[in-house]
C-alpha cells in the first residue's frame, strides 16, 4: 500500500518544503545604488550588514510541516490520522502565506523594490498536493469501510 498515489503527492509536498527552506522568497533591490537584499525563510540578508533573522517564523512554519508530511507518508495502515496530519500541513502552509504577506506588508519601506522569488510559489504547490493526497487518503478510507460491510 505504500505504492499509492498519495504517497506520490505527500513525498512531492515534502521534497517541495524542503526545497522552499533552502531558496530564496524575495528579492529587494534599492531604488537608487546599492546592492539587493535577499530574503529567506530563516532570515534576511542584507549586504554589508549581515543577516537579519526577523523571519523566523516562516522557517517555523516550515519545519514543523516537514515531520507531519514525512510521518503522513509511513502512517498509510492508519488513514483516520494520515488524513488530519495532511489537513494540519495545509493549516501551517497558508499560515506561512499569512505571516509571508504580513511580514511584506509590514517589513519593509517603500525605498526599494520588491520581486517575488520562484521559492515563493513552492508552499502553494505543496498545499495542492496536501490537499490530493487527502482526498486520496479519505477516498481510500470509504472503500475499506465499504468492503467491511460487504463482508
Amino acid at each position: 500500500m505504500i505504492q499509492r498515489k498519495q504517497t506520490l503527492y505527500l513525498l512531492l509536498s515534502l521534497v517541495v518544503t524542503v526545497a522552499c527552506l533552502c531558496m530564496p522568497v524575495a528579492k529587494l533591490e534599492p531604488q537608487g545604488m546599492g546592492l539587493s537584499t535577499l530574503i529567506y525563510n530563516l532570515g534576511t540578508v542584507v549586504p554589508d550588514r549581515g543577516i537579519n533573522f526577523s523571519n523566523w517564523p516562516l522557517f517555523a512554519l516550515l519545519v514543523v510541516t516537514i515531520p507531519l508530511e514525512a510521518c503522513a507518508i509511513f502512517l498509510y495502515r492508519k488513514r483516520p490520522l494520515q488524513a488530519k496530519l495532511c489537513a494540519w500541513s495545509i493549516v501551517f502552509c497558508l499560515a506561512w502565506y499569512v505571516y509571508y504577506a504580513f511580514a511584506l506588508l509590514n517589513g519593509f519601506g517603500h525605498e526599494s523594490t520588491f520581486h517575488l522569488q520562484f521559492a515563493a510559489c513552492l508552499p502553494l504547490v505543496a498545499v495542492i498536493a496536501l490537499f490530493l493526497a487527502r482526498r486520496g487518503v479519505i477516498h481510500d478510507e470509504k472503500l475499506v469501510r465499504s468492503a467491511d460491510r460487504l463482508r
